[in-house]
């Protein structure tokens, strides 16, 4: 992969975006699967939208110096925690990951890889493995029309 790498004082190549409201029953493994990620050059910015469940305890459990929390102090909705966290962001990239989700190992590796080698694109995705429903696997539209139709 042809990605500059940063050094200590600079931005993080990927800030990965995560809001979450009343998500402890999910939370660890969303974080977890964002901090073994195989690239390791990101931002994991979480946004607490005024959760009254374990999702505060759960957060301070969390030391690692790429995590930033910003904690609302009531429920404000997805997109206000959305926006907060996207106006914190200082990466290159923006990767969106709900607290109830697992990102594979090299999700932020590949998508990386492919933003660069192809900078005529503007957004890339991935499939998505649906755990508790029978639909299993979900492709998203892969052409341009598709994209826009949806």
């Amino acid at each position: 992969m042809s990605v500059e790498l940063p050094n200590s004082s600079s931005p993080p190549i990927v800030s990965v975006l995560m809001p979450t409201y009343n998500d402890g029953r999910y939370l660890r493994d969303a974080i977890d699967s964002i901090l073994l990620q195989t690239f390791s050059y990101f931002e994991l910015i979480i946004v607490d939208d005024g959760s009254t469940d374990d999702t505060p305890l759960i957060l301070s459990e969390y030391m690692d110096s790429r995590i930033r929390i910003i904690t609302l102090p009531e429920n404000m909705g997805r997109p206000t925690a959305r926006n907060t966290a996207l106006e914190a962001a200082t990466g290159k990239y923006i990767a969106w990951m709900d607290a109830d989700d697992i990102s594979m190992p090299k999700r932020l590796e590949k998508q990386v890889a492919f933003m660069e080698a192809n900078p005529d694109i503007a957004v890339c995705s991935g499939a998505i493995l649906n755990f508790f429903n029978i639909d299993g696997l979900h492709v998203p539209p892969l052409d341009s029309d598709s994209i826009r139709a949806g």
